[in-house]
């Protein structure tokens, strides 16, 4: 469904539980204020102007920003298609409004109260066969994230570069074509459709496909007064992600939870950096899916972004529209 598809669905199910009367306009507003269009409802005579962003469905990391939406426009409303319970529970929380496709809803504006939190949802469908959502796929769209101008490249160079066999490279874009995500200009060129709904789909689905099957082992340091800014890693093959790797590129996070990308295995982990395997340490050791060839010792701000915006910390977002703010969007 599109957008108006989704706003007329959500609608139409919520007069099947309350009276009212409604009309929509669409707005020309500036696409970056995350606002699509104004909603007009009266219920008992009382009129409500809301000022409305749709959306298919919304994840944890994408409340930051909804929340920002709310504080920015005193009467707003999301609507979606589906939302998960926690995510209408932190919207709740955070006084933002939401209607949901099957109706439920919540509104506290000016005087008018709905609160409905009992229609059943739908399972939303998946991408049934695309290809570029598995977890091949998705280390592929993570150097189209690093490079744009790479999916112009031959497949052959896409394949060698990405480190995945030649013939999972015309069925992932092949995905994204299917999915909107790019455009193809000409028989030989692409483009990127919206650079931050390129993202933040891979967030999406990184935190849910890829991320689980990378992890490798929680370690803690042997030397518990260990100065983790000490630690001097072989950059080739293993870079801070997450809290620590955000503290490095911004100043502005005390790491409470150490996140490490590596090619080495555990015991070279173990002899070169003095860690400890632990399954209640609070270092998560992942394997690095992509090739670093940054002298740095932090992952791709990408990937920093997304570790931090993946989390239910509120310090760890912060520190994510910094990164995002500084070393992301001006490069879009």
């Amino acid at each position: 469904m599109n957008e108006v598809d989704i706003l007329n669905n959500a609608i139409h199910n919520l007069e099947k539980d309350i009276p009212l009367t409604w009309d929509w306009k669409m707005l020309d507003y500036n696409k970056d204020t995350g606002i699509d269009g104004e909603l007009n409802i009266v219920i008992n005579n009382q009129q409500t102007v809301l000022l409305v962003e749709v959306k298919r469905d919304v994840k944890n990391h994408q409340l930051f920003n909804i929340i920002n939406y709310k504080n920015k426009f005193n009467n707003f409303l999301l609507v979606a298609e589906k939302l998960y319970p926690k995510v209408k529970k932190e919207l709740r929380e955070n006084q933002v409004n939401y209607l949901e496709g099957n109706g439920n809803v919540y509104i506290n504006k000016d005087g008018l109260f709905l609160y409905i939190d009992t229609n059943k949802t739908d399972k939303p469908q998946k991408d049934k066969g695309n290809r570029a959502f598995t977890k091949t796929g998705l280390k592929v769209l993570f150097q189209f994230l690093l490079d744009p101008q790479l999916i112009n490249q031959t497949q052959r160079d896409i394949a060698e570069i990405t480190n995945v066999a030649l013939g999972n490279i015309p069925l992932i874009i092949n995905g994204l074509l299917e999915t909107n995500l790019i455009l193809k200009l000409n028989k030989n060129e692409y483009v990127i459709n919206n650079y931050e709904e390129f993202l933040n789909k891979w967030i999406t689905e990184f935190e849910q496909t890829l991320k689980p099957n990378i992890f490798k082992q929680r370690f803690r340091f042997q030397n518990n007064n260990q100065e983790w800014r000490n630690i001097h890693f072989n950059y080739e093959k293993t870079v801070w992600g997450g809290e620590p790797a955000g503290d490095i590129i911004t100043n502005h996070l005390r790491p409470e939870k150490f996140t490490i990308y590596t090619k080495e295995t555990n015991k070279e982990l173990m002899l070169n950096y003095r860690l400890l395997p632990d399954n209640e340490g609070d270092i998560w050791v992942y394997d690095m899916f992509w090739t670093n060839n940054m002298n740095t010792n932090t992952a791709p701000e990408q990937l920093v972004y997304t570790d931090l915006m993946i989390t239910n910390d509120k310090r760890c977002k912060e520190t994510a529209k910094l990164i995002f703010n500084e070393y992301i969007q001006p490069n879009i």
